[in-house]
């Protein structure tokens, strides 16, 4: 048995192996891609406790902020579902001087999901599905961690980072405008109430060539569902790309 058959079969027993097993992979891509990269390898590492997505899903986020800097795409990076903030913060971390970042998050964790979701979003929140505002206690990721990550661990700049605490019904519609053009929306929000919410109040604010990332666009069925919805409803047929078994992006 190899070890990576081993770590997997492991995985199967307890909560603990699983997570040992998870950050064993990502530490193992993570210095196998960036060998030669000893600077973006090092973030990689800084930002793994401050993460749930997969080695590949971060590198998407690296790569693509990258390639708006690159092009000098003007607009804002964006994340809407930031958890304990590792994803946002590699995006910050390329982010130009000037480039504002954006964060919402409820810091209380998944709020409840609707009958849209599906029956494994049933099952994980514990059948409630009334879409009410409150947490369900899965995926909390105090704020408090967020400001630790950003500002103690990786010393970003703090006049360009804007962080909203609050349910996203509540506050994007007021934050769009202040928000402005964005050149990549990095959406994490598991619901179909809460993915259609973010598409509603900012796509209009992407640019033309920025990115729209969908993190749980193969992992939740109301996620995938509000998207496809927007997309047909707005008659707009992005080439969808897979990062891995359960993210996607397209470009505007």
């Amino acid at each position: 048995m190899s070890m990576i058959s081993f770590l997997k079969h492991i995985a199967r027993k307890s909560a603990f192996a699983r997570a040992f097993y998870w950050k064993t992979i990502f530490l193992a891509k993570a210095v196998r891609h960036n060998f030669f990269f000893p600077r973006r390898l090092m973030l990689f590492l800084k930002v793994r406790p401050f993460t749930m997505v997969s080695y590949e899903r971060l590198k998407n986020a690296y790569e693509l902020a990258e390639d708006i800097e690159k092009r000098k795409i003007a607009g804002a990076f964006v994340e809407c579902g930031v958890w304990k903030g590792g994803a946002a913060a590699v995006m910050a971390s390329v982010a130009g001087p000037k480039r504002q970042i954006w964060l919402f998050d409820s810091f209380e964790g998944l709020p409840e999901p609707t009958l849209h979701d599906g029956a494994r979003a049933k099952e994980y929140a514990s059948n409630r599905t009334s879409g009410t505002l409150a947490s369900i206690g899965k995926c909390v990721g105090p704020l408090e961690d967020v400001r630790r990550l950003f500002f103690r661990v990786l010393r970003l700049p703090g006049n360009t980072i804007h962080i909203e605490q609050g349910w996203f019904q509540e506050t994007l519609p007021a934050a769009r405008e202040k928000v402005g053009p964005i050149a990549l929306l990095r959406m994490d929000a598991d619901w179909y109430e809460s993915t259609k919410c973010i598409l509603e109040n900012l796509f209009d604010n992407v640019v033309q060539g920025g990115y729209v990332i969908i993190d749980d666009y193969y992992c939740w069925e109301g996620c995938k569902k509000a998207v496809d919805e927007f997309l047909a409803k707005r008659n707009i047929r992005p080439r969808i790309m897979r990062v891995d078994k359960e993210g996607a992006y397209f470009q505007k």
